[in-house]
């Protein structure tokens, strides 16, 4: 290759580059939360990285309740996997997959908790008993996939709340 050819994709990748930061482009982030300490209580499979989000967004995390803008408090948590369909001779061939996170809130600008709110996810996929180890490996990663898409319904449901009256 040429020194010619290398400088004409050395310009193409810039102008690309340019082009992209020029015209608004940039990753999507999470929407701000409008409070500066939460006290999250409850646990589930989704507390440490919810907790991880949090510290991220520059939230300080603190565990008197007199001290938090907000209180989030993880009621229950369920997983479900469920019989979709089965083949002609009984074998299951498609199964579906539920995760639900029930919370509720409270800023300290409000005497009494919300009523609980419900975030669930949902996904659907086949089964093959040849392949068993591999459908649990899809089945892991897909409840994992679950998990993160309720944790950001969560951060995007706080970012909807207001921090005054």
């Amino acid at each position: 290759m040429s020194i010619l050819c290398k400088w004409r994709a050395l310009l193409g990748w810039v102008s690309l580059v340019l082009t992209l930061t020029s015209c608004g482009f940039y990753l999507r982030t999470p929407a701000p939360i409008p409070f500066k300490t939460v006290q999250l209580s409850g646990t589930s499979a989704i507390t440490t990285a919810l907790k991880k989000q949090l510290k991220a967004q520059g939230i300080k995390l603190v565990t008197d309740s007199a001290d938090a803008d907000l209180r989030l408090e993880l009621l229950q948590e369920q997983n479900e996997k469920r019989i979709l369909s089965l083949a002609g001779t009984g074998v299951v061939r498609e199964f579906e997959l539920y995760y639900r996170v029930q919370y509720r809130t409270k800023t300290n600008l409000e005497t009494t908790w919300t009523l609980p709110l419900q975030i669930e996810s949902r996904r659907d996929y086949t089964y093959d008993d040849i392949n068993t180890l591999g459908k649990q490996l899809e089945e892991r990663r897909l409840v994992e996939n679950m998990q993160v898409e309720v944790m950001n319904g969560i951060l995007r449901r706080l970012s909807a709340l207001k921090n005054s009256p």
